[in-house]
């Protein structure tokens, strides 16, 4: 399956490549995450939600050292043989129930800074692709391909580097 998929692209290829040469289309590639690592709006979000991160495990390890200085109570009193039974029963509900706080809090957490990178995050990846899409449409590429993540095939030295347009695009240096 995998030999007729490269036949295929390979076939595809070539047919691209003799079209290119007799018809003077353009293709070029980008990479798209080294221009993302170059942009200042990434550089001020990463700020941001390490800001957040930082006071989120703030938060955390407070949880933490409260469920903890529970634990060694029942484990005192348990070893001093002074815990009565209501006691005892009220001391494992309140650690249960603060590990479940610890664990909740934890979970939602790691779900409420997923959701805000990709919030913050997912303006900046549109402005990119609409940049690279403007620089194909004004330079009259017929393709522009993504050069990391493994979709560049093939790439030729006749292959352009549109990063630098598309930087300037963005006004980027």
């Amino acid at each position: 399956m995998n030999l007729i998929k490269n036949l295929i692209v390979g076939l595809v290829l070539m047919t691209a490549t003799v079209a290119s040469a007799q018809s003077g289309l353009k293709f070029g590639h980008v990479n798209t995450q080294e221009i993302l690592s170059v942009m200042p709006e990434l550089k001020t979000i990463d700020e941001q939600l390490q800001a957040e991160y930082t006071q989120l495990e703030t938060q955390l390890t407070d949880m933490q050292q409260t469920l903890k200085g529970l634990q060694q109570e029942y484990i005192q009193k348990m070893q001093a043989n002074t815990l009565a039974p209501e006691e005892r029963s009220s001391l494992e509900t309140q650690i249960q129930e603060m590990n479940n706080k610890v664990q909740t809090f934890y979970q939602q957490s790691q779900q409420s800074l997923q959701q805000k990178e990709q919030e913050l995050k997912t303006p900046v990846f549109e402005k990119v692709t609409n940049a690279i899409k403007d620089v194909g449409a004004e330079n009259g590429f017929l393709y522009i391909f993504e050069e990391i993540g493994g979709l560049t095939v093939y790439k030729s030295q006749k292959s352009v580097d549109v990063a630098p347009l598309v930087k300037a695009k963005l006004g980027i240096q």
